[in-house]
C-alpha cells in the first residue's frame, strides 16, 4: 500500500508539470465555480505517458500480492487523502490560524490582488503550488500521518453451541470451565492500510494438521464432533512487516497456556486434549505492549513400556497412560522410557532408575533402556525419573506408582523417589506425565514415597527401681527387668522421622502411677512416671499423631507383677493394670505398618482393672488377697472340736478318740488341773495349755489357720482350680480329725480340707471358717458349704474342681469331696486324706455337685 502511494504521488507530479506549460482558459459552470479547460501539447502527453508507464510498472509488482486493480488502489489512495484532509478540518478549532481551502471563502482583497497578475502566470502558479502540496502530503512519513489501524476479528465453533459471535482483538473465543471442545475457527483482518493476509491452520482430532486457511475461511470441522487440539496463526504480506500476531489457548486439564506468536504452534499434539478457548492479539512491532511468550505448545513425546508378572512385555503407552495392572496383584518387573518425535521440537533426553527386590537401586538408564529385571521374578519397588536438556526447560516430568496394599501413591517429579522401600511391597502399575514447567501436579503429591520405619528410628529409655536411669533400647527390645521383682518407675520415647519417605508425626504417651493415677500426655523425650519417689508405674498408654497414625499402629506390652507379659495393646489403649496395686517391671514398643499382618500381636488381654478371672456376681467372689483369721485363742469347753482338742487328748493319753471335748476328755482335764495346781474347771484355757507344754503361738495359730494364697490377679479359672487341688494334695495321707482345719502338718476333716483348698485359690467361704468349725454344733460344715452361693450343676456335668456332696440314707448331707476328674476325688474320710473313686462302698449316695469356679 505504501508503495502504491509513492507511485500515485509521482504520477500527480508529472501531470502538474505538464499543466504549467499549457495556456489555460477558464469558464464558469452553472454554479459559478471555475473549472479549468485546457489543451495538452504532444510533448507533454509523451512525458505524461512516460511517467504513467513507470508508475504502472511499480504497481505491477504489487498485483501479484493484491488482486485488486491499480485503478482501485489509486482511487483508494485519493479517497484516503480526502478523508484525512476532512478529518483534519473537522478536528481544527476555528480561530487557530488554519486557512480554509473553500474557493467561496477567499478574502475579496486577496482575490482582487490576484486579479492584477497575468492570468496565465496566476493559473500556472496556483496549479504548481497545489501540486507541490499534494506531493508533499503524499510523501509525509507515517509518524506525521497516522494510518488506519487494522481490525482483527475471529470466531469459534463450539461443541453443543455452534458458531459464537465474532470477537475482537484480545477477547476470548470459546469457553472456560464448561469442558466444551472447539471444533472450528475463522479469523480475518479488515479496515487496514496494509496489504497482506492472516493465515491459520489447526490440528484436528483423528486428522492432524490441516492445510493453511486465510481471511475468514473455516479451519477445523463442523458436524463431526472432532476437537481442535492445536493452532498456528501468521501474517503475510506488508502487514507482517509492521505487526506481530500473538495468541494463546485454553486446553483441557491445563487451562491457559502461555502466548506464542507468528506461526508458532499453540495447544497440544498427541495428548488427546481439546482446545476450549483462544485469545488472539495483533500487536504493532516494537510497541512494548506485547504479552510475554512461553512454551505454549505441548507435544507428547513421552512413551513407556514394561515387563509384568505372567504377562511378559506389555505394549508401549504414551504420557499419562497406565502401564501395568490394577487389581490383579501382579508385580512390575521392568520399565523402559523414551522420548520420540523430538526433531524440530526440543532437544534433551529422559533418565530413570529402579529399586528392585533383593538388589536395591540399579544404575540410571535412559532413552528406552530397560530398568529392572526380566526372568528373575523380582518386583520393582520404587523408581526415579528425570528430564535433561532443553526438554527439561519445557516440562516437569511427574510420575506415580500403584503399590501393593496402598494403591496409588502421590505424584513425584523430576528425579524424586516414587514407591516404597523396606516394606517388601510390589509396584503394580505406573503413570508418567509431562506437565508444562512450573504448572501444578496432575493430582495430590502427598506420600509419593513411603519408607518403612526400622527399629533404629524408635528408641525408649527409663528409670528402674534400685538401678536408676537405664540406657535407651531400640524398637521391639525390652526396657526394664524380668524376674527380678523391680518396678519400672518412668520411661520416655523418641522417634526420628527425618529421613525421606518416613511418614511424619509424633508419638505421645502417659503412665498410670501408684497413688497418682493417670498423668497427662507426654511428648517425645519427656519422662512419664516418676523418679526418686519410689512409686510404681502400673499401666501405660501410647499413641501416634499426624500422618504417621494413618500408616502405622504403635504396639506395646508390659511385664506386670504376677501377670508376666500381658498381651499387646495399640494406639492409645491401656497396657498394664489399675486398682490391683501391681507394678510394671518391663515394656516393649514397636511400630507396625497398618497394611502388614497383625496376627503376631493378637496375644490376649493387655490391661486389667479387675482380676483376670472372676466368678459372676451372683456366686462366691474371688479375692486374690491373703486371708487372715483372728479369734483362734478360744478356750476348749464341752463340745469343742479340732486340732487343739486333738493335742490336749494326746497330752492326757486319750489318743485315738474323736477330737471332741466329751465327758471323758473333760474329766481328764480336771484331774490334770488338780495335779498341777490349776483351777479344776475341766475347761482348757491358755494357762492349762501352756502347763501342758504347748506354746502360746500354737494356741492362737492352730485354731485360726488359712492356707497361703496361691493365685493372683492374673490367675485364670484353671489357675484357681489347680491351686485348690494342689493345696488339697498337701494333706494327702494326713489323719482325719473331726472339726479340724489347720496347716498341712496336721490332720483335718472333709470340710476343713475344702476350706483350706478354697483359701489358697482366693475364695473365702465365710461364714464357714476353721474357727466356727471347731465350735459345738458345727461338726457338719459340709451342709453349710452346700448352702453357699455356688453354681449347682447336675452330677452328669461334673468337672475337675467341682465339690461333690454326699448324703445319708435319709437325705441329710454328711460329707464333701473335691472332684479330680476321671471319677476320682480327694477327700478326708475316716481315717485319713485319700484319693479314690467318687463312689465306693464307704459312701455312694450323691447329694449334688457345686462349682466354686464358674
Amino acid at each position: 500500500m505504501r508503495k502504491m502511494m509513492k507511485c500515485a504521488a509521482a504520477w500527480v507530479l508529472a501531470f502538474a508539470v505538464a499543466l504549467t506549460a499549457v495556456p489555460v482558459s477558464y469558464a464558469e459552470d452553472s454554479t459559478g465555480n471555475p473549472e479549468a479547460e485546457y489543451t495538452v501539447p504532444y510533448e507533454a502527453v509523451e512525458e505524461e505517458n512516460a511517467v504513467d508507464q513507470e508508475s504502472q510498472n511499480d504497481l505491477a509488482g504489487q498485483d501479484d500480492q493484491n488482486p485488486d486493480s491499480t485503478e482501485g488502489s489509486v482511487l483508494e489512495t485519493e479517497n484516503e487523502k480526502a478523508g484525512a484532509e476532512e478529518n483534519v478540518a473537522q478536528q481544527t478549532t476555528p480561530g487557530e490560524g488554519v486557512e480554509t481551502e473553500n474557493p467561496a471563502a477567499v478574502d475579496p482583497a486577496v482575490e482582487s490582488e490576484e486579479q492584477t497578475q497575468p492570468a496565465e502566470d496566476t493559473q500556472a502558479e496556483a496549479v504548481q503550488q497545489q501540486t507541490e502540496t499534494d506531493v508533499q502530503e503524499k510523501a509525509t512519513p507515517e509518524t506525521e500521518q497516522e494510518a488506519v489501524l487494522p481490525e482483527l476479528t475471529y470466531r469459534t465453533h463450539v461443541q453443543d453451541i455452534g458458531w459464537q459471535s465474532w470477537k475482537k482483538d484480545g477477547e476470548m473465543a470459546g469457553t472456560s470451565g464448561l469442558y466444551k471442545r472447539l471444533e472450528a475457527i475463522e479469523l480475518k483482518l479488515s479496515k487496514s492500510d496494509y496489504e497482506g493476509s492472516i493465515e491459520y491452520q489447526t490440528h484436528v482430532q483423528n486428522i492432524g494438521w490441516q492445510g493453511w486457511k486465510r481471511d475468514g475461511q473455516l479451519s477445523g470441522t463442523q458436524a463431526r464432533a472432532l476437537r481442535l487440539e492445536a493452532i498456528r496463526i501468521r501474517l503475510t504480506g506488508e502487514i507482517a512487516e509492521y505487526y506481530d500476531i500473538y495468541y494463546r489457548v485454553h486446553i483441557q486439564n491445563y487451562g491457559w497456556l502461555p502466548y506464542v506468536k507468528n506461526g508458532a504452534a499453540a495447544g497440544s499434539e498427541a495428548f488427546g486434549l481439546r482446545l476450549e478457548g483462544i485469545e488472539v492479539k495483533l500487536v504493532k512491532k516494537d510497541e512494548g505492549t506485547a504479552p510475554a511468550v512461553g512454551y505454549g505448545f505441548l507435544k507428547n513425546v513421552l512413551y513407556y513400556s514394561g515387563h509384568v508378572q505372567t504377562l511378559g512385555n506389555v505394549k508401549e503407552v504414551k504420557s499419562g497412560s497406565v502401564l501395568g495392572t490394577v487389581g490383579q496383584y501382579k508385580r512390575m518387573e521392568a520399565l523402559s522410557v523414551r522420548l520420540k518425535g523430538m526433531d524440530g521440537y526440543a532437544s534433551g533426553n529422559i533418565r530413570y532408575q529402579a529399586h528392585v527386590q533383593n538388589i536395591g537401586w540399579q544404575g540410571w538408564k535412559q532413552n528406552g533402556s530397560s530398568a529392572g529385571t526380566t526372568g528373575k521374578a523380582l518386583r520393582l519397588e520404587a523408581v526415579q525419573i528425570q528430564l535433561d536438556g532443553e526438554i527439561a526447560q519445557i516440562y516437569d516430568v511427574y510420575y506415580r506408582v500403584h503399590v501393593q496394599n496402598y494403591g496409588w501413591l502421590g505424584w513425584a517429579k523430576n528425579g524424586a523417589v516414587s514407591g516404597t522401600s523396606g516394606f517388601g511391597y510390589r509396584m503394580e502399575a505406573i503413570q508418567i506425565q509431562l506437565v508444562p514447567k512450573g504448572w501444578k501436579a496432575p493430582g495430590s503429591t502427598a506420600h509419593a514415597y513411603l519408607k518403612k520405619y526400622t527399629n533404629n528410628e524408635l528408641t525408649y529409655s527409663g528409670h528402674v527401681q534400685n538401678v536408676g536411669n537405664v540406657a535407651a533400647v531400640k524398637g521391639g527390645a525390652t526396657l526394664g527387668t524380668v524376674g527380678k521383682g523391680r518396678r519400672l518407675e518412668g520411661f520416655s520415647i523418641n522417634l526420628n522421622d527425618s529421613a525421606d519417605g518416613l511418614a511424619k508425626g509424633s508419638i505421645q504417651y502417659r503412665a498410670h502411677v501408684q497413688d497418682i493415677g493417670w498423668q497427662g500426655w507426654k511428648q517425645e523425650g519427656t519422662l512419664a512416671g516418676t523418679t526418686g519417689q519410689g512409686k510404681r508405674m502400673e499401666a501405660v498408654q501410647i499413641r501416634l499423631t499426624g500422618e504417621l497414625a494413618s500408616y502405622y499402629h504403635v504396639y506395646y506390652r508390659v511385664h506386670s507383677q504376677y501377670f508376666g507379659w500381658l498381651g499387646w495393646a495399640k494406639d492409645g489403649e491401656s497396657a498394664g493394670t489399675s486398682s490391683l496395686s501391681l507394678r510394671i517391671e518391663a515394656i516393649q514398643i514397636k511400630l507396625v505398618p497398618k497394611k502388614d499382618s497383625q496376627s503376631a500381636y493378637q496375644t490376649g488381654k493387655a490391661y486389667y482393672n479387675t482380676y483376670r478371672y472372676q466368678n459372676p456376681k451372683q456366686y462366691l467372689q474371688i479375692r486374690h488377697v491373703q486371708k487372715t483369721l483372728s479369734g483362734g485363742g478360744y478356750n476348749l469347753s464341752r463340745g469343742y472340736m479340732g486340732l487343739k482338742v486333738w493335742y490336749v487328748q494326746r497330752k492326757l493319753g486319750l489318743s485315738g478318740r474323736r477330737a471332741i471335748m466329751d465327758s471323758t476328755t473333760i474329766n481328764a482335764v480336771r484331774n490334770y488341773q488338780r495335779r498341777n495346781g490349776l483351777s479344776a474347771t475341766g475347761v482348757v484355757d491358755l494357762a492349762t495349755w501352756k502347763k501342758m507344754g504347748y506354746s502360746e503361738s500354737a494356741w492362737y495359730h492352730l485354731g485360726a489357720y488359712a492356707s497361703p494364697l496361691k493365685t493372683n490377679p492374673a490367675s485364670t479359672r484353671s489357675d484357681c482350680i489347680e491351686a485348690m487341688i494342689s493345696t488339697a494334695y498337701q494333706y494327702l495321707g494326713n489323719p482325719y480329725i473331726i472339726g479340724a482345719s489347720g496347716d498341712p502338718n496336721h490332720g483335718l476333716d472333709c470340710s476343713g480340707l475344702v476350706m483350706q483348698a478354697l483359701y489358697s485359690a482366693g475364695i473365702d467361704p465365710a461364714p464357714v471358717s476353721p474357727i466356727r468349725h471347731s465350735r459345738p454344733g458345727y461338726e457338719y460344715e459340709c451342709r453349710n458349704l452346700w448352702n453357699l452361693p455356688m453354681k449347682h450343676v447336675p452330677y452328669s456335668q461334673r468337672q475337675r474342681g467341682d465339690l461333690i456332696f454326699y448324703k445319708s440314707a435319709n437325705g441329710t448331707i454328711i460329707h464333701v469331696a473335691i472332684y479330680l476328674g476321671n471319677n476320682r476325688v480327694i477327700e478326708s474320710w475316716p481315717n485319713k486324706v485319700v484319693v479314690w473313686p467318687v463312689q465306693n462302698s464307704h459312701r455312694s449316695l450323691i447329694a449334688g455337685v457345686a462349682r466354686p469356679f464358674v
